[in-house]
């Protein structure tokens, strides 16, 4: 019984370990952006990815850093599973209608 407690002790500490970890690189990401460093927060947000969570939110962030970075296709992709995971969502919706309206401007310059 003790090894059962002990091993649902640690289970709950590694996932208690991974939150914090998501949570630390999804909130870091966030301050490193606000300061333009897109590039580190786009890498904190893959870890973040990486480690499994898969929420709207943190695709959207994905996103606007992929395209503050220039790399359109994937912020696309990215926007565009951003709203698989929260259909509706204004605040994405607006990121991505930007995002299509900047691209169009961009097609039409060239």
């Amino acid at each position: 019984m003790k090894k059962i407690i002990l091993l649902i002790l640690c289970v709950f500490s590694i996932t208690a370990c991974a939150v914090h970890s998501y949570r630390s690189d999804f909130e870091f990401a966030g301050k490193l952006a606000k300061e333009g460093l897109w590039q580190e927060a786009s890498y904190r947000l893959q870890k973040a990815l990486a480690a499994g969570n898969d929420s709207a939110a943190l695709h959207n962030n994905m996103a606007v850093a992929l395209e503050s970075l220039g790399r359109y296709e994937e912020a696309q992709r990215q926007y565009e599973l951003a709203l698989k995971l929260a259909p509706g969502h204004p605040q994405i919706q607006s990121n991505f209608s930007q995002f299509k309206k900047n691209q169009r401007k961009d097609d039409n310059e060239k």
